[in-house]
């Protein structure tokens, strides 16, 4: 496993810890597994849907770069709705950080929009 998701688990559970009452230990550790896992899965989720379409989108459409980073932007905005569910469960639907994770799903789209290029590689200017 990566370090940073097991740093990240160690993290979880020593906050966890600190926070819960010591027979809410397991299931507070478990929800931060998830967490940290269904996050990672939602990154890896948006990069391999984004390059899968950037793929096989047409030449035509490859070369224009406004139309690939909107087809970029789309598709990775689209996919990182699942991270709002993954907080929503994280987070018993809490309404803040809901709200902040549906509002960063623009950001996400943007990235993927203008780094497109960088991931549909020399076929971008061929």
């Amino acid at each position: 496993m990566p370090a940073g998701v097991v740093g990240s688990l160690w993290l979880g559970a020593a906050v966890a810890r600190l926070v819960l009452e010591p027979h809410a230990l397991p299931g507070g550790f478990l929800l931060v597994a998830a967490v940290a896992l269904g996050s990672l899965g939602v990154g890896v989720l948006v990069g391999v849907t984004t390059g899968v379409a950037l793929a096989l989108s047409p030449g035509w459409l490859a070369r224009r770069a406004p139309l690939r980073g909107l087809l970029a932007g789309t598709v990775a905005g689209t996919v990182y709705l699942g991270e709002t569910v993954v907080v929503a469960v994280a987070t018993d639907v809490g309404y803040g950080p809901v709200l902040l994770t549906f509002l960063s799903t623009p950001v996400v789209a943007v990235v993927a929009a203008v780094h497109s290029g960088d991931v549909l590689g020399p076929r971008a200017k061929a």
